[in-house]
């Protein structure tokens, strides 16, 4: 075997899907920078904006559990272009949104095409690299979710100031039809490549022209029964729940609570996206060197140590922007960089167990439970802000995130069980 021609392949592949996905966040990311904006121009209240994240959200977390074996059926590559392809589209025509209703439809369309990129990028990314490295690849992968986050908030308080709230869809509507082109015409799979990858145990995907496709149960209750799948969702759940309302509202609440300027309300947001940016990898690493065989433990102990930053700086917001830079930025690593671990490497992982081959079903069904709560959590924090406030909001986030750890401590058992049994 060519090991250049594996190495070559696996950092143009890297590459593609990091930019892919980081496109993804450039397209998000504008609805919370522009909130502002939204309530004076067209008039919204805080529960309509939150009704706003809510139509992104929902199409997003619905068509990932309603089709959750997308990838595994049709291939990778062609789903993952034809959705950067149809975000592009629909987020051009949010730009020309003229009210309430046509800039909801707009962002639903966005929202559906956004969710399979995900479960797509996985499938794509595990069949490259070997099985005992991917915890470290998908932490490395996850640098495009905050790498976005921070250039899709860096470019749309640009935007923001010098030509408007309407402009800010217009550059990455752009950037990610021309990615989706490149999908297209650049990504193969090591079958299509005619290389194998030393190490891999989960199976090629859908894509590969050769192979026949394995039996599947296609269901979701199949998918539910396989061991860990229930935690992992919920931690999930709570964990993407947190980081829709920091990305959504976070520049709101330093706008309004802390009376930050509109510029450094949008920028000081990106702190928690520069935190997953080096949290990411840094726990992707530390997972796969001290402790491969048991990664929900070290993800237990992260989320503690992000619950109790959260908690910190639920508790001195208001006293020092020091000691905000340095609470948003460990509980950004802490409660951010986990996500990619747990929807990314360890549902392959279950999916992929005894070549069910169901890992692009599981990472799909997982990442949608959690979109759920990044779903509910647009218009359920409009209600609360205006009943318990900020103070009562930040409380909560610092409880959902101790319900993350829980969730993960728990997998932690059923995980060690299952090891156990399948050795004896």
């Amino acid at each position: 075997m060519d090991c250049s021609s594996l190495k070559s392949w696996q950092i143009l592949t890297f590459g593609l899907l990091w930019l892919a996905y980081c496109i993804t966040y450039f397209l998000r990311k504008p609805l919370g920078i522009i909130k502002g904006d939204l309530s004076t121009e067209l008039l919204l209240t805080k529960v309509s904006l939150g009704w706003c994240d809510l139509a992104l959200t929902l199409p997003y977390a619905l068509v990932q559990l309603c089709l959750p074996f997308l990838s595994d059926k049709f291939g990778a590559r062609w789903i993952l272009s034809t959705c950067l392809l149809g975000a592009g589209v629909s987020a051009y025509f949010t730009s020309h949104a003229i009210g309430p209703l046509t800039l909801c439809m707009a962002l639903s369309l966005t929202g559906g095409f956004l969710g399979p990129c995900w479960p797509t990028s996985s499938k794509f990314l595990a069949s490259w690299f070997p099985d005992r490295r991917l915890n470290s690849v998908f932490g490395a992968i996850n640098t495009a979710t905050y790498s976005g986050g921070v250039g899709g908030s860096a470019l749309g308080v640009a935007l923001l100031e010098y030509s408007g709230w309407r402009s800010v869809f217009l550059p990455p509507a752009v950037m990610s039809v021309a990615i989706a082109g490149l999908v297209a015409l650049c990504m193969r799979t090591p079958a299509q490549a005619n290389l194998v990858v030393p190490g891999k145990i989960i199976p090629v995907t859908k894509d590969d022209p050769d192979i026949p496709d394995k039996p599947k149960s296609y269901s979701l209750l199949s998918l539910l029964s396989l061991p860990c799948v229930m935690e992992l969702s919920l931690a999930l759940f709570c964990l993407k729940f947190v980081r829709n309302c920091l990305y959504m509202w976070l520049p709101l609440y330093f706008l309004e609570y802390l009376n930050y300027s509109k510029i450094q309300a949008g920028l000081f947001s990106t702190v928690i996206d520069i935190g997953g940016v080096v949290g990411s990898p840094l726990i992707g690493v530390l997972l796969d060197y001290t402790c491969p065989k048991a990664p929900f433990l070290g993800v237990t102990v992260v989320l503690l140590i992000g619950t109790v930053a959260m908690a910190l700086f639920s508790f001195t917001a208001h006293l020092s922007f020091a000691l905000n830079v340095v609470f948003l930025f460990i509980a950004g690593a802490a409660n951010c960089g986990p996500d990619s671990i747990l929807s990314g490497s360890i549902s392959m992982d279950i999916g992929e167990r005894g070549e069910q081959g169901k890992g692009g079903g599981v990472t799909s069904l997982v990442n949608g439970v959690g979109n759920v709560g990044g779903m509910v959590e647009g218009p359920l924090i409009g209600y609360l802000l205006g009943v318990v406030g900020w103070s009562g909001v930040l409380y909560g986030l610092v409880g959902l995130s101790a319900m993350a750890a829980v969730s993960t401590g728990r997998a932690l058992v059923i995980d060690k069980r299952f090891r156990k049994d399948s050795n004896d």
